[in-house]
């Protein structure tokens, strides 16, 4: 699945000379946390988010005003963050530093870019133009149906199912084939084996649940600690 799959086409955006309560609006009115800004050519020139807004004297939320010495060594530097705290147009609080994707990215790749930049949102560019954007609800989206999917599976049989589990826990490369043995009965799974942790359970779980078919997990699992020359080595 690519990004094209799951971005939103229909984008609602802001002109950079538009006021910041117009964006605020439009914000609250679609529900949305952050509008691509564009210029009067239609030519995005970045985005204003929630973030953006939230450090505001009129919320009481500004910073403290810096001292003396911090205006001597870097005027420009606390002009601009002036401007962005009180500024009423979108062009003064926007973000201008733009993360962007190709509508043919993998969403693996967009989830990374989300991730690195710490942002809700990407704006989906082609041939140099707007064509999208995609948000992290678009890829909840796209999961929910991912999962809604799986459940919808045609019946397998218990050997299949057993199969798939048992191959599943092998790919989580944590547990080598025949470590845990799992039994299969009228799509319910109960997995047998012994553990060196306790947070090992969850993957197991999630190995298993994650098969198609599989209606419930039973745990049968027994826990013991490594041995004290193991963990001891561990600690150096």
């Amino acid at each position: 699945m690519i990004v094209r799959d799951v971005m939103t086409r229909e984008v609602a955006c802001v002109q950079a000379d538009a006021s910041i309560e117009a964006a605020i609006a439009l914000m609250l009115e679609r529900r949305i946390s952050g509008l691509p800004v564009l210029d009067r050519e239609g030519t995005i020139i970045g985005i204003v988010t929630e973030g953006d807004l939230l450090r505001r004297p009129e919320l009481g939320t500004a910073p403290p005003k810096p001292g003396w010495i911090q205006f001597v060594v870097d005027p420009d530097r606390l002009a601009e963050t002036y401007a962005r705290e009180h500024g009423r147009h979108v062009s003064d609080v926007m973000t201008r530093r733009l993360v962007t994707v190709s509508p043919d990215a993998t969403l693996a790749e967009a989830a990374e870019l989300m991730a690195r930049h710490r942002i809700r949102r990407v704006p989906v560019m082609e041939h140099g133009r707007l064509a999208g954007i995609v948000a992290r609800a678009d890829l909840l989206r796209a999961l929910h149906a991912a999962l809604t999917r799986s459940r919808a599976t045609p019946s397998r049989s218990d050997a299949e199912i057993r199969a798939a589990v048992e191959a599943s826990i092998v790919d989580t490369g944590l547990f080598p084939a025949g470590r845990v043995i799992v039994a299969v009965a009228g799509g319910d799974v109960t997995l047998h084996g012994t553990l060196t942790g306790e947070r090992q359970r969850a993957a197991l779980r999630a190995a298993a649940e994650a098969v198609p078919g599989v209606r419930m997990v039973r745990d049968g699992l027994a826990c013991v600690d490594p041995p004290a020359d193991h963990a001891a080595s561990a600690d150096r």
